[in-house]
């Protein structure tokens, strides 16, 4: 009978639980500010209008990480195409890619590319909107 009371707190929950989607940070001036460490990707939602995107990853793991922003999707079988990516980061450097990337409207998918480290959850999603005035 107790499990019956229970029923309502159940459902209550359960709804609560359903959310609209990740929220996004947006990224000012097109420089994406990015924290890695174990096995996270911070903030891992952001989105920057359309254009030239600069990366600036900073470190604060015990490993050794870097950041590449891939094409979200991919064929069965092939890597992702690479758009851009942070040199390795040792714990406390910060580092950013040798040039600015032009990314259009679009899902990319921010990864960490060392080992297994996206495995482990070291990922996050990057949404580019068309530029302002475009």
């Amino acid at each position: 009978m107790r499990w019956l009371a229970a029923l309502p707190l159940l459902g209550a929950l359960t709804v609560v639980g359903c959310g609209s989607g990740p929220s996004y940070t947006h990224a000012n001036g097109g420089t994406l500010h990015i924290t890695l460490d174990e096995y996270r990707v911070i903030p891992q939602n952001l989105t920057v209008p359309a254009g030239r995107v600069r990366i600036v990853a900073t470190n604060k793991g015990r490993l050794t990480h870097n950041l590449a922003v891939e094409a979200w999707e991919k064929e069965d079988g092939e890597e992702p195409k690479l758009y851009g990516r942070t040199p390795t980061l040792h714990p406390g450097q910060t580092g950013t890619e040798q040039e600015p990337i032009t990314l259009k409207p679009g899902k990319y998918r921010l990864t960490d590319t060392i080992g297994n480290h996206d495995d482990l959850g070291q990922y996050g999603e990057l949404k580019v909107t068309s530029a302002k005035g475009s």
